[in-house]
């Protein structure tokens, strides 16, 4: 059985899980699992929520792996510490949540983001063509807003219970990106799905919504399956 993994938009894990978050990213060390095959043939990057951090996310990487064997998984920590409790991760701060905020915010931090995707890419033998983005929450609106931005477009992008927040220009068209989220969500609603495809669509990027019943603000087996679907059935093979 899959745990349904997920988080409040201000919730964070326990300090047991991770105690090092107000850490500078130059000293963090970032979750990986390696794959079950080799040679490795793509990378998998998991994007955690808001006052979390990758502890949280890698845990996902059993689960996908089983069915995705020649994939390399990293789920990096935030690149700033959480600025609403004392430990906890986040990709861009969510005081002001106002969307013109939010996009300035994340336009202002993708490129730290890509460095760290870069830097792993690099040591596999990788390109963003090999590269697979998930996210949850504020993960998902950074996984979704780098990949619109990219002049290399990623393989794919899923994003879990999260937010189109829109770059100022759509560079990316390619990258099929899915989006799963619960209807019970009351952190961010589900109606956020709706915008988000609204917006892929009128840009023509590839793109698939999935609205899961009886689920809330979290990833469950239904999500995780709709996933490894998405991923096996445009040519990655298991």
């Amino acid at each position: 059985m899959v745990p349904s993994i997920g988080c409040s938009i201000d919730d964070a894990p326990t300090l047991a899980i991770y105690n090092n978050s107000r850490s500078t990213m130059s000293n963090l060390i970032h979750p990986e699992a390696e794959s079950k095959v080799l040679p490795v043939k793509k990378l998998v990057v998991l994007l955690h929520g808001v006052g979390s951090n990758g502890h949280d996310l890698i845990k996902l990487a059993p689960y996908l792996r089983e069915d995705l064997p020649d994939c390399h998984f990293m789920a990096p920590h935030g690149i700033e510490p959480y600025d609403m409790a004392s430990y906890g991760r986040q990709w861009f701060s969510l005081q002001d949540r106002t969307p013109y905020v939010m996009q300035r915010l994340l336009g202002g931090n993708v490129a730290a983001v890509t460095a760290i995707i870069k830097q792993k890419q690099m040591t596999l033998n990788l390109t963003n063509k090999d590269t697979i983005v998930i996210g949850f929450s504020q993960g998902a609106m950074m996984g979704i807003y780098l990949t619109l931005i990219q002049p290399e477009p990623f393989l794919y992008t899923i994003g879990f219970s999260g937010l189109l927040v829109a770059p100022s220009q759509c560079i990316n068209a390619t990258t099929p990106i899915c989006l799963v989220h619960g209807v019970l969500d009351s952190v961010i609603t589900v109606d956020a799905i709706d915008h988000a495809i609204d917006y892929l669509s009128d840009h023509k990027v590839p793109c698939s919504a999935h609205k899961l019943a009886d689920l809330a603000h979290s990833i469950d087996h239904r999500g995780l399956a709709i996933a490894v679907d998405f991923i096996k059935n445009r040519g990655l093979k298991a």
